[in-house]
């Protein structure tokens, strides 16, 4: 409610308000009602699952956020296009960002360490794998003959953790610890 003049701004509202709702919405199975092609999305209840608009001031926030982050990282990890998370598990503290171009670089550091400091481990050209259409999806990133995946958890069991590490060296499992999702 804090934003809703942000979210909500003259375009989504006109997009709203000039809809045909015989022509402009659809029905799409258990995921929902659309508007359009994805604007806004509710469910049968009416209530607002998601809204895929941004506005002008939204744009204008995210921006001055992503150059805020951009600072508190080492200077090194300055150079992407958009955060997507940051994990800790028991040992360490990952970051997993954006570079742009289905890129994605992986960072990760000692848990008692600050991300200011330099990484312990760096590694680029990660891909984003989505794993069915629950939402579950994850990153992996391989250097040399090891794999770094990072599996977040949206539809799981209600013991499930947010979100897995899982190293590789080999094929072989060698590492699997449960995550805390920090920032996303």
């Amino acid at each position: 409610m804090k934003r809703y003049n942000q979210i909500f701004d003259k375009v989504l509202i006109e997009k709203i308000t000039k809809s045909d709702p015989a022509k402009d919405w659809s029905e799409v199975g258990w995921r929902g009602i659309m508007l359009n092609r994805g604007d806004m999305w509710i469910d049968i209840d009416g209530r607002i699952i998601s809204i895929n608009n941004q506005s002008e001031e939204e744009l204008k926030l995210k921006n001055s956020l992503i150059a805020k982050q951009k600072k508190s990282v080492n200077s090194s990890l300055s150079n992407f296009k958009e955060p997507v998370a940051v994990l800790e598990t028991s040992k360490f503290r990952i970051r997993i960002d954006d570079l742009g171009n289905d890129n994605y670089r992986y960072a990760s550091w000692s848990i008692k360490q600050e991300m200011t400091e330099t990484p312990d481990l760096v590694i680029e050209k990660g891909v984003f794998v989505a794993d069915g259409t629950g939402g579950n999806h994850y990153f992996d990133f391989k250097k040399g003959n090891f794999k770094y995946r990072c599996y977040f958890i949206v539809l799981g069991e209600k013991d499930s953790p947010p979100a897995i590490l899982t190293v590789y060296q080999s094929g072989k499992e060698i590492l699997s610890q449960d995550a805390n999702i920090v920032s996303r």
